[in-house]
C-alpha cells in the first residue's frame, strides 16, 4: 500500500516536471513578444520634414505658355480630279498665289466642253429666231398691204365685203406672228444668258485645278501625293491637301492664376522666353477670357509676339513674364513634399504636437524643385517629405529636420 502511494506521487511529480518544462519557456516567450509589442507601440515613427517659405520679393510673374501660329488653315481642293504636279511639301515657305498642287480633271474638262457646245447651240437657235422675226415681219406688212387694197376695192363695190374681213384676219395673224417670235427671241436670249453663266461657272471650277496658296505661311502637314484621286471639299470624304500655318506672328496663350488675375491687362507688355533658344521677345497681351476656368481657378489670356527669324515654332512651351503692380511673395512648397490622390494635392503638414495631418492644397507655377502653394500652406508649416503609406492622419512622428 506504502509502495503503491509512493508510486503515484512521483508520477505526478514526474508530470509536473514536464508541464513545468514546457510551459516555462513558452511563458517567457509570451512575456518577451508582449515587452516587445509594447516597446513598439511606444516606438515612434521618424520621418523627414522641411518648412515652408516664401519667395524672394518680385515685381514680375512668370507663367508656363504654350505657343501657337496667329493663322492655320486647312487647304481643299475645289474640283475633281487626280493630282498632276505637286510644287511644296513640308517645311516649304510660300507666298500668297503660289501654285501648290496642279490637277487633271477630265471629267471637269469634259464638262466644260459640252457647256461651251450648248452655248454655240443656243446662240444659233437665237440667230434662227432672228431670221423668223424677220420673215414674219415682212408677212405682216404683206397682209398690211393686202388689207388696204382690199379695203379700197370694198370701198368701190369691186370685191365683197368678205374679203376685207378674211384680210383683216390674215393681217392680225401676222402681227401675232411677229411678237409670237420676238417672245421666242426674249426666250433664246434668257437661254444663252442661262448658258454663259454654266460655261462660267465650269471655268472657274477649271481655274481650281490650280490649287494655289491664300496668304504667306509655312506648310506644316501634307496629306496627298503625285496621282491621287482628290474629291472637292464640299463633297462627302473631300480631304484637306495641306495645312498652312502663318508664322510671321505667334499667339502665346497662358494660365494666370487668381492670386495675379489683376495684374494682367489687355495691352499689357509681356517678355516671351524660350530657355532652350536662350532668346526673349517683347509680346502684348492682347485678349483674356474674362472667366476663370472652374477646374484650375485660373484666366486664358493671350499674348501676342512678332515672330522675328521665324525662331519660335507653333508647339513649343515658353516662359511668360507680366510685371506685377506692386512686390508680392510666394509660398514655395518641395516638390518631394506633394502626395496627388483622386481628391486632389496634398501634403503631410506635423503639427505643434508631432501629430500628421494631410493638407489640401492647390499648386500654381512649377518651378521645378519647388511649387507655388495658392492657397492651403502658410510659411514655416512642416510638411513631410516624401511620406511613406506608413504616415497616416492623426499618427505621432518623431520629426527629423532636412538638411
Amino acid at each position: 500500500m506504502t509502495r503503491a502511494i509512493g508510486l503515484m506521487i512521483l508520477v505526478v511529480l514526474l508530470v509536473g516536471a514536464a508541464f513545468y518544462a514546457g510551459w516555462a519557456p513558452r511563458a517567457e516567450r509570451i512575456a518577451m513578444i508582449e515587452a516587445e509589442a509594447k516597446t513598439n507601440a511606444d516606438e515612434k515613427l521618424v520621418v523627414t520634414v522641411t518648412r515652408v517659405k516664401l519667395s524672394a520679393p518680385t515685381r514680375e510673374i512668370v507663367l508656363p505658355g504654350n505657343v501657337s501660329s496667329i493663322g492655320e488653315t486647312p487647304i481643299y481642293a475645289r474640283a475633281e480630279g487626280y493630282i498632276k504636279t505637286r510644287r511644296v511639301d513640308i517645311g516649304d515657305v510660300v507666298k500668297k498665289g503660289d501654285l501648290l498642287v496642279e490637277l487633271d480633271t477630265p471629267e471637269l474638262d469634259q464638262q466644260l466642253r459640252n457647256a461651251r457646245a450648248r452655248l454655240e447651240q443656243l446662240k444659233a437657235t437665237t440667230v434662227q429666231v432672228k431670221a423668223a422675226i424677220e420673215q414674219a415681219k415682212a408677212s405682216a406688212k404683206l397682209a398690211e398691204v393686202n388689207y388696204g387694197r382690199s379695203k379700197l376695192l370694198v370701198a368701190d363695190g369691186v370685191v365683197a365685203k368678205a374679203d376685207l374681213d378674211e384680210k383683216t384676219a390674215l393681217q392680225d395673224a401676222r402681227r401675232a406672228d411677229v411678237k409670237a417670235q420676238e417672245a421666242n427671241l426674249l426666250a433664246a436670249d434668257e437661254a444663252v444668258r442661262a448658258q454663259m453663266a454654266e460655261v462660267a461657272r465650269i471655268e472657274q471650277l477649271a481655274e481650281f485645278r490650280r490649287v494655289v496658296a491664300p496668304w504667306d505661311g509655312v506648310i506644316t502637314q501634307r496629306n496627298c501625293a503625285v496621282g491621287n484621286l482628290i474629291t472637292p471639299a464640299m463633297l462627302a470624304g473631300g480631304r484637306d491637301l495641306f495645312r498652312l500655318s502663318d508664322m510671321s506672328r505667334l499667339r502665346v496663350f497662358v494660365n494666370v492664376p487668381q492670386s495675379s488675375v489683376n495684374d494682367v491687362r489687355v495691352g499689357q507688355k509681356a517678355q516671351v522666353r524660350v530657355p532652350e533658344l536662350g532668346t526673349m521677345m517683347q509680346g502684348t497681351v492682347v485678349r483674356t477670357s474674362n472667366a476663370l476656368e472652374n477646374q484650375t481657378r485660373t484666366l486664358l489670356a493671350e499674348v501676342n509676339v512678332v515672330n522675328q527669324q521665324r525662331k519660335l515654332l507653333p508647339g513649343m512651351y515658353a516662359q511668360v513674364g507680366i510685371e506685377t503692380t506692386s512686390p508680392k511673395q510666394m509660398v514655395l512648397v518641395p516638390g518631394d513634399t506633394i502626395v496627388t490622390r483622386a481628391e486632389g494635392i496634398f501634403v503631410a503638414l506635423v503639427d505643434g504636437k508631432n501629430k500628421v495631418q494631410f493638407q489640401k492644397i492647390q499648386v500654381g507655377r512649377d518651378f521645378g524643385t519647388e511649387i507655388e502653394a495658392v492657397s492651403g500652406l502658410n510659411e514655416g508649416d512642416l510638411v513631410v517629405v516624401n511620406p511613406s503609406d506608413d504616415v497616416k492622419n492623426g499618427i505621432t512622428v518623431k520629426a527629423i529636420a532636412r538638411k
